[in-house]
């Protein structure tokens, strides 16, 4: 293999690397947002359950007024019974009496049912807000985690950036060149490994003179599908 072309190949390697350590560093606010978001959602789902809490409260004491109204209109109703003076209007104010019992009723089952979707709210009102507590504890903790891992993909960064400096020197100017303007265009991955004879990056088939021209290795290839530079891999040496 060319003196150069194993200076391009430790290059991509290390450029490969940094691209890995570039897609962590730029991934952390995206992950830090999660957290946020986490917490901002489960502060929603809180607000939404004090919400349908109040509202259940809300329409318990609507009911309740309700029954007051209803009994006060019974207790009126049944004064009336001793003033009638006939039987049809003693009947007729039975029956009026009764329609509001049954009124009543209803509105006393719906209270009873009432209390028990309270109790179901409140328990969903503490269960959020334990949710809340779990959340921000894990986005203070996350936070720390991501502020470290920033730190450390930083070093990283610098000490692979000084690595790739110390292993450009080693390729010619102009394939250098060539090598860039391919890292740019082609996803990071400008040098491919030819694997079962085919390009490792596009997977496009090399003729067998072409194959050939990389077993000797005396002169670089690229390939004619993607234009990515061509290094024969071990495994295709045989």
């Amino acid at each position: 293999m060319l003196p150069e072309i194993e200076a391009l190949l430790a290059l991509q390697r290390q450029d490969t690397l940094l691209f890995e350590a570039r897609r962590r560093r730029d991934d952390l606010p995206r992950r830090k947002e999660a957290l946020r978001e986490a917490v901002n959602q489960a502060k929603t789902e809180l607000d939404q359950a004090k919400k349908d809490l109040e509202q259940a409260r809300l329409a318990r004491r609507t009911s309740e007024k309700d029954v007051e109204g209803l009994t006060t209109d019974a207790i009126k109703l049944e004064r009336q019974l001793h003033d009638v003076k006939t039987n049809k209007e003693y009947q007729a104010l039975l029956h009026e009496i009764e329609g509001i019992k049954s009124k009543r009723s209803d509105y006393e089952t719906r209270i009873l049912e009432s209390f028990e979707r309270e109790e179901t709210l409140t328990a969903a009102v503490k269960a959020a807000e334990k949710r809340v507590t779990v959340e921000e504890a894990r986005l203070k903790d996350g936070e720390e985690k991501l502020a470290r891992e920033g730190a450390e993909v930083d070093q990283s960064l610098h000490s692979l950036q000084q690595d790739r400096e110390a292993i450009k020197v080693r390729v010619p100017p102009a394939l250098l060149s060539r090598y860039d303007r391919l890292l740019g265009v082609r996803d990071g991955v400008a040098v491919a490994e030819i694997k079962k004879g085919a390009c490792g990056a596009c997977f496009k088939g090399l003729t067998p003179h072409a194959l050939q021209e990389a077993r000797r290795g005396g002169e670089i290839k690229m390939c004619d599908a993607c234009g990515r530079i061509l290094v024969l891999a071990e495994t295709s040496m045989t």
